[in-house]
């Protein structure tokens, strides 16, 4: 419980914050792949990083622009006002010992929003083909993401 509750207040800290992956500027070191109930979403250079808590990927495709259509990271415009122009896939994953919650965009939402748990590692991956959603455990789906050095 107090697991999920860490997780719980990280994931409203960028989310309250309005962290975008986007925020910073960053370079293509790394490969993804992320598959969803065996569809691939991303399988392209990303940027890859990890800390101790967890690791962020992100393909760096998706674009926010404001209403002007500027891109939400060097004009000043309210989120409600943000659009988003071109899809791309992002997330986070949240280690605890030997198990993750991994949470990603969807491809088009500027917030990781949709999360999964259970995943355990492999080599370069991280998977589960019955992972509980977050919001409902009811809810499985096969994850893996996998991310190599280049």
């Amino acid at each position: 419980m107090q697991r999920f509750a860490t997780m719980l207040a990280v994931v409203m800290f960028f989310t309250l914050s309005g962290f975008n992956a986007h925020a910073d500027s960053r370079t293509l070191n790394a490969r993804c792949s992320l598959k969803i109930d065996g569809t691939t979403v991303m399988n392209s250079p990303c940027h890859f990083s990890s800390d101790a808590q967890g690791d962020s990927f992100d393909d760096l495709r998706l674009l926010i622009v404001c209403p002007n259509g500027r891109s939400a990271e060097t004009t000043n415009c309210y989120g409600y006002e943000q659009r988003t122009a071109r899809n791309g896939v992002f997330g986070y994953l949240f280690r605890s010992g030997g198990v993750a919650q991994l949470c990603w965009n969807g491809g088009t939402y500027r917030k990781a929003q949709e999360c999964y748990d259970g995943l355990r590692r492999t080599g370069a991956c991280w998977s589960n083909p019955r992972a509980p959603a977050s919001g409902n455990p009811r809810q499985t789906r096969n994850i893996e993401l996998c991310a190599w050095r280049t």
